[in-house]
């Protein structure tokens, strides 16, 4: 059938692709109805002078072009980190496709030279009118058998005529077609090395292509015939596939497609072939990258991944593909209900990008200015001379009450903004963790495949006749037997020895020189009675991961099988052969591949049955009982010293037939610490800036006005009549004439004012946030003196709250004498939840210390604790 080009590869960009986010979407609706109120609220400014002067009609006006500026540019840093988060996923995906199959095929590349250089297909070839080619077929099956990667395996003579072959499949012709006659001279030229090759082979199946490795077979007078090992890939392929989409992470894993491509971007493996047919050709992945495409009417996002290659071995030049069907690429996750941790990670800014950071800060200093705004107008509202009017009465009515929506609205705008800025943090927080988790899972497919090949490895080498003669010789001429374990090793490159041995477990040849001194040697190790016990060619033996004669500085694991007098089960057990992976080198090697691109503070780690460190990258943490207890309650962050990380971890997949519940198992698991942010405590929140009344309705009854601020965990309050005005916050200078608990000189508008800074005075534990810093403010008080004069100064404060028109008889007298100085609070007012209140304790600064502050610029002033009026 014809195969179409799904078409160009197209850019993608976060503005075009906003339609497809629900997330995204749900958050511009509600930013766009806080603007249609700021609207409303500009209108009803206008009605009257009063309302417009109160309500600043200026910073108003002003405040409503920052926050639709800010506005935009918080979708679009949501919409580019919701792109961002999915084509790492995508990415990721990919990578892992194209990565494992390189690792698999370079496993492939050892297997032919391996394989080609047994005497026993030689002596076969050799002698072809004695050849029982049932024999030789069962011997190939023997082989077969131990590794399941390979459908077919085919050896041919130098008439390119098929000799040997697996019976799998349809029946093929002996006889070479001209296109496979023609790759079996390329190989015969390649003498002594293998050739890949990935195309139709008629001795394979000549309806579709195949992976055939190739190599020449050797004897002594030149090439004697080819072998040809065929890769199952589809097999392979679609086993990858579904390990991968199938990982219990992304909800949506089950809606992408996976696909290997060829490097001009046609299609050799897909997860699905209806929907993405094996040929097709798409020209968009024929380079690395991240695009969109059309394809049957629907819209995809696709990225395309190069390998990284292994040990130098790239394979082909495919690549790894995954793509997404853009109208389901960005569909919310079904959330699982967050953990404290990860409700106080999703509210840090150092989460996001540099870029991003100061979204909350600009945030802060606009609710700051409307707060300020909302402040000032209410307190000049208290000044407006009364002519006894109604007119008059209503007009400062009507702009109390729009100052209270603006701060109803403003506090409106907070949230909305809050939601937006959570859904940000969320997004960067989820992948993160995405990727936290499936760098571990991806270092458990690698060690588990990695240690399927050792398991086969030494099962195949036990078949090698050089070894049997040897051991039935009974001769300390080992010299053939120590040169094949050398020509192995040399293919191998994973081993650190290979080690062969008699039934009386005494070491024959080695492979590596370091360890000759071992030969002649009786080996005691449980692994080795092991080996000479097992009951057939199928069975291994492994150790455990210890340190051993032949990899005696770190843990690792032999694997040994039984080499016997002949192919057959029932034959003598003659020895055994031994193969010391070399695990320092491979499991570090995993660990730097699956850590690539992560910071310096960030690990991966793995750790054995005990939770004991194997191997590590990254700093260690000091603590792994963090680790086991947050294995056991699947908490996905971690405090380590104050600093919060992600947490993945991921236990063995098994591959194929190794390590499934029916086999051995090895117990090993990778951990994964991603850094996320310092642990920051959380802002107290102190209510709106409206003005709010907490009276009783009786007109009689004496009001008092409070205006209340936050100083870290506090919430205090100010008589109205004692403020001039609210002031942003501004750089304190020292100055020699002002002395504790004054911290220096501070400007607002055309005036410098002694400060004070409750910070410095107010005994508080919470941690700030940068975000806390930029809502920081100045009160101007006018303290009362007993001359009738007044002093003015700057009072610090973290954040401006409402002002509350009380009843008097609700403030509760303190009467608490701090040293030689009057107590910083002389009341306070109690707000109960179950009474329809803003719940929490309010404190009332005393007049009385405000002036013992003026007017006592000197000696010592120690801070005052205002934990006790909270009992």
């Amino acid at each position: 059938m014809p195969r179409h080009a799904l078409g160009s590869r197209n850019p993608l960009h976060p503005d075009q692709l906003q339609r497809y986010m629900p997330q995204v979407q749900q958050q511009r609706q509600e930013l766009r109805l806080v603007e249609a109120a700021w609207d409303n609220l500009a209108l009803l400014s206008s009605l009257s002078s009063l309302s417009s002067k109160a309500s600043a009609n200026n910073d108003l006006a002003r405040a409503r072009h920052d926050f639709a500026a800010l506005s935009a540019e918080m979708m679009q840093g949501l919409a580019s980190e919701a792109l961002k988060n999915v084509q790492e996923d995508l990415g990721s995906k990919a990578q892992m496709c194209i990565d494992i199959v390189v690792r698999n095929l370079f496993e492939r590349s050892a297997d032919i030279g391996f394989f080609a250089t047994d005497a026993v297909l030689s002596q076969y070839l050799g002698q072809p009118e004695d050849a029982d080619r049932t024999a030789m077929e069962q011997h190939l099956q023997a082989y077969a058998s131990k590794y399941t990667v390979y459908r077919n395996i085919v050896l041919f003579d130098t008439q390119a005529q098929c000799q040997a072959r697996l019976r799998y499949g349809d029946p093929t012709p002996d006889q070479a077609s001209t296109a496979d006659l023609a790759f079996l001279n390329r190989v015969v030229t390649n003498a002594g090395t293998y050739v890949q090759d990935y195309a139709v082979h008629g001795f394979c199946d000549p309806a579709q292509p195949t992976l055939v490795y190739a190599q020449s077979v050797s004897a002594p007078q030149g090439a004697c015939g080819v072998l040809c090992l065929e890769f199952d890939l589809h097999d392979e392929a679609q086993s990858l596939f579904t390990s991968i989409l199938d990982d219990g992470q992304h909800g949506d894993s089950a809606q992408a497609l996976l696909a290997l491509v060829d490097p001009d971007g046609r299609v050799i493996a897909s997860s699905d072939a209806l929907q993405l047919p094996m040929g097709w050709h798409l020209p968009g992945a024929s380079a690395a990258g991240s695009f969109g495409l059309q394809h049957m009417g629907r819209r995809y996002m696709a990225v395309a991944c190069d390998t990284t290659g292994f040990q130098g071995y790239t394979g082909l030049g495919w690549r790894g593909l995954a793509l997404m069907p853009l109208d389901l690429a960005f569909d919310d996750e079904v959330q699982e209900e967050a953990s404290a941790l990860m409700q106080e990670a999703a509210g840090n800014a150092d989460l996001l990008p540099a870029a991003l950071r100061q979204i909350p800060l600009r945030s802060a200093a606009i609710q700051s200015a409307l707060e300020r705004s909302v402040w000032n107008g209410l307190l000049e509202l208290n000044h407006v001379p009364s002519d006894g009017s109604g007119a008059q009465v209503r007009d400062v009515m009507f702009a109390k009450t729009l100052l209270s929506e603006i701060g109803v609205t403003a506090q409106k705008t907070a949230q909305a903004f809050s939601m937006a800025l959570h859904d940000l943090h969320r997004v960067v927080m989820a992948s993160t963790l995405r990727d936290t988790q499936s760098r571990t899972a991806l270092a458990m497919q690698i060690l588990d495949r990695n240690l399927y090949e050792r398991a086969n490895d030494c099962r195949w080498w036990a078949l090698t006749a050089q070894f049997a003669e040897t051991l039935q010789a009974g001769t300390p001429n080992c010299a053939l037997s120590t040169q094949t374990l050398k020509t192995i090793n040399a293919l191998y490159t994973v081993y650190s020895c290979l080690v062969l041995f008699d039934r009386q477990g005494r070491v024959v040849a080695v492979s590596n020189d370091e360890y000759a001194d071992q030969v002649g040697q009786v080996l005691d190790e449980a692994w080795v009675g092991a080996t000479l016990r097992l009951g057939s060619s199928q069975d291994y033996a492994v150790s455990a991961l210890e340190p051993s004669r032949f990899y005696p500085d770190a843990p690792t694991y032999i694997y040994s099988a039984a080499v016997r007098a002949s192919a057959s089960d029932a034959a003598p057990v003659l020895g055994g052969i031994a193969i010391v992976w070399d695990a320092t080198a491979q499991m570090q090697s995993i660990l730097a591949d699956c850590a690539t691109s992560l910071g310096p503070e960030d690990t991966l780690l793995f750790v054995d049955a005990q939770g004991a460190v194997v191997h590590s990258h990254g700093p260690r943490p000091a603590d792994l009982t963090v680790l086991r207890t947050a294995q056991e309650t699947a908490e996905p962050i971690v405090d380590l010293q104050g600093d919060l990380y992600g947490f993945g971890d991921a236990n063995g997949p098994g591959y194929r037939e190794f390590g499934g519940q029916n086999s051995y198992q090895h117990d090993l698991q990778c951990l994964a610490l991603r850094r996320l942010c310092e642990r920051q405590a959380k802002v107290p929140e102190v209510g709106s800036v409206q003005t709010t009344h907490h009276g009783t309705g009786n007109t009689a009854t004496p009001s008092l006005q409070l205006a209340t601020f936050s100083q870290g965990s506090y919430w205090l309050g100010l008589d109205a009549t004692l403020i001039h005005m609210a002031a942003p916050d501004g750089k304190v200078l020292a100055a020699s004439s002002v002395q504790a608990p004054f911290s220096g000189m501070v400007q607002v508008q055309n005036k410098v004012y002694p400060v004070l800074d409750l910070r410095n005075v107010v005994n508080d534990q919470s941690a700030m946030s940068p975000a806390a810093d930029a809502a920081r403010q100045l009160i101007v008080v006018q303290v009362p003196l007993e001359n009738g004069s007044r002093v003015e100064f700057a009072l610090r404060v973290d954040r401006l709250g409402a002002m509350l028109d009380l009843d008097r008889r609700q403030l509760q007298a303190i009467n608490m004498p701090h040293n030689a100085a009057p107590s910083m609070v002389d009341a306070v007012v109690r707000f109960d939840a179950a009474a329809g209140e803003t719940p929490g304790v309010l404190c009332q600064l005393s007049k009385t210390w405000l002036q013992y502050c003026v007017g006592t610029l000197r000696g010592d002033y120690s801070a005052q604790d205002l934990a006790q009026f909270q009992a």
